[in-house]
């Protein structure tokens, strides 16, 4: 049977990434971008899993989350939040976690392919989600780059969500490429990016998906990013 999923996050980018690599692997996916829109769709339907951003416009996702589980408490939940949590937030969400009996942290960035594989753990029962609480995803560990990038220079066309005077709006904007390989590529952008941002390429990077890895403001006027490919 086709599994259902939700998918909460207030970032259309990574809504968009999310439900079509999930799509792909054959699961039925409906998304919510606010906690509200998310109850409403939890008291109508009868979801198999949640993967869920902690920060949300209208309320907390670790409320939203006990919120869910009183109404669905067979729900499954993967939780999804920036790696860049300092030590005593990152603990804070991980007891709110246990206690509401998320089997799941995973960080942005992250690779689909592992989101993927941990859902179908959970969904499949290959690991109890009720046993335990675990961090999972390659952007808690530092490791350096596999794939070697090579020079390009050119100037790249890009979208990105983002929140103006209250309302969500894209906005396209142009950086200049620095290095690119098969998985990523290096920007120098006038507008600062943060890291676990999802921006989105047009034609010319054959319409892809990024997510923001790492960034560093240069001098006054330049921030220099790494992207990685989703």
């Amino acid at each position: 049977m086709q599994k259902l999923v939700l998918v909460v996050d207030d970032d259309e980018l990574i809504l968009y990434s999310l439900a079509r690599a999930l799509k792909e692997q054959s699961y039925y996916v409906d998304t919510a971008t606010t906690g509200t829109e998310a109850i409403e769709k939890i008291s109508c339907s009868i979801y198999d899993l949640c993967l869920l951003d902690i920060h949300l416009p209208d309320m907390n996702g670790l409320e939203l989350m006990k919120r869910m589980k009183h109404a669905c408490p067979e729900l499954k939940i993967i939780i999804m939040t920036a790696s860049c949590l300092d030590a005593s937030e990152l603990s804070e969400n991980n007891d709110a976690a246990i206690a509401n009996k998320a089997c799941h942290f995973i960080p942005k960035p992250f690779n689909l392919s592992e989101v993927t594989d941990v859902m179908q753990q959970v969904l499949t029962g290959e690991e109890n989600a009720e046993i335990g609480f675990r961090f999972t995803g390659s952007a808690f560990e530092k490791k350096s780059r596999k794939t070697p990038r090579k020079p390009y220079k050119e100037n790249i066309p890009f979208q990105m969500s983002v929140i103006d005077q209250g309302n969500y709006t894209r906005w396209s904007l142009v950086a200049q490429a620095v290095d690119i390989s098969d998985r990523g590529i290096g920007l120098l952008s006038q507008y600062p990016l943060r890291e676990s941002q999802v921006i989105g390429f047009d034609e010319k990077m054959d319409n892809r998906i990024g997510v923001v890895v790492w960034s560093k403001m240069m001098d006054e006027d330049n921030c220099r990013v790494g992207i990685r490919f989703a």
